[in-house]
């Protein structure tokens, strides 16, 4: 019988420790990132989940922590209609504690206290991390079942202003808070796992810290409104740290960086550098035309040029026809691998359709 991990709910004493073992767990690829998290962990978190719960791995004899993750319930649309579902994020181990034996015992504690009831949960994983997935889709250690559930292309969109197309794009006023939730209610549903969103509970929520009203961008064929788009900066609580490049990228990023130069692209940055990216988010058109999308993006990049961004980030199934919108645009995209996780049957069988939806702005 092994011996359960002494797991704890974080409290907000944990903060430091918290941004410490962000800061010290890069992802790794070919490029090599962190979240940094500063300068509250609980902000961040509260953004991927509407009651999230961070848990906290420490041994009394050592200062720090030694492992993290969070879990969380948010309300998304599964097969057309709002159900509250849990998401698994943020996991980190730190280096020298990453034995068979704390997995084990931590997907114990899954079993138990979290995915109760063949209860399902979403997760996203990088597809360069192929250690990650051999072992979270063996089954080994009393690991859940880990169902593929789509690819997901995570995009960088470079803001250099582009020319705009034939639809009518505007700025959201308080005025047009009705006619949206009419839109996103009727289109949003068709997408699993599309996040609900309440125009009217934007203020004040912090699972919509920092988002803007003004922010959202609307498009418009004559009078109907045919497209929605929000711009959200997170830079108050989240920002992303290049730590390094993995291979001959290292090698090869001035001459990547002169090529990408010329032709307007995204550029590497320096190892160090803190990146601060504006995510799209809410991406809803009507009948998913690219051509709305695209209007939409354009009108971002002319709204937001110019104000320090590094780049827009945009996240889409990979069946997502939505992604034609993005052939106009300089872009650097990385692939992740989109799993239901539980302990009991397989939940793929329940649900209408595949395609999915997944916030980049909340992973």
């Amino acid at each position: 019988m092994i011996s359960p991990l002494p797991l704890k709910r974080a409290n907000p004493a944990d903060n430091p420790g918290l941004c410490d073992v962000f800061a010290n767990t890069p992802m790794e690829g070919a490029i090599w990132i962190n979240q940094d998290r500063r300068p509250d962990f609980f902000h961040g978190a509260a953004v991927q989940s509407e009651s999230p719960e961070v848990f906290v791995l420490r041994k009394e004899e050592e200062t720090g922590l030694n492992a993290v993750f969070a879990v969380g319930r948010r309300n998304v649309f599964v097969n057309g209609r709002s159900r509250e579902i849990q998401y698994l994020s943020d996991l980190r181990i730190v280096s020298g504690h990453r034995g068979g034996s704390n997995l084990a015992r931590g997907f114990q504690f899954l079993r138990h206290e979290v995915l109760k009831n063949d209860e399902f949960a979403q997760t996203l994983v990088l597809s360069e991390n192929e250690k990650a997935l051999d072992l979270l889709t063996s089954r080994r250690c009393g690991l859940p079942g880990y169902f593929p559930c789509g690819e997901y292309e995570y995009y960088l969109i470079g803001l250099r202003h582009l020319p705009s197309s034939r639809f009518q794009v505007r700025r959201a006023t308080p005025r047009d808070v009705s006619l949206m939730q009419e839109f996103f209610d009727r289109e949003a549903p068709r997408k699993q796992f599309f996040p609900v969103y309440r125009f009217d509970e934007l203020d004040g929520s912090a699972y919509y810290r920092d988002v803007k009203l003004e922010n959202f961008f609307l498009a418009w064929a004559g009078d109907e409104l045919v497209g929605l788009l929000g711009a959200w900066d997170q830079g108050n609580y989240k920002k992303i740290l290049i730590r390094g490049y993995a291979g001959g990228l290292k090698w090869l990023r001035p001459w990547l960086n002169a090529f990408s130069r010329l032709r307007g692209g995204i550029e590497l940055p320096a190892p160090g550098a803190l990146q601060r990216a504006l995510y799209l988010h809410c991406a809803v058109c009507r009948e998913n035309d690219p051509d709305i999308l695209t209007s939409l993006i354009r009108e971002a990049q002319s709204g937001f040029a110019g104000q320090g961004y590094h780049h827009a980030a945009l996240g889409l199934d990979r069946r997502d026809p939505l992604r034609e919108a993005l052939a106009g645009f300089r872009t650097m995209n990385f692939a992740g691998r989109h799993f239901l996780v539980t302990f009991g049957d397989d939940p793929r069988s329940t649900l209408d359709h595949q395609m999915f939806y997944f916030e980049a702005a909340r992973i």
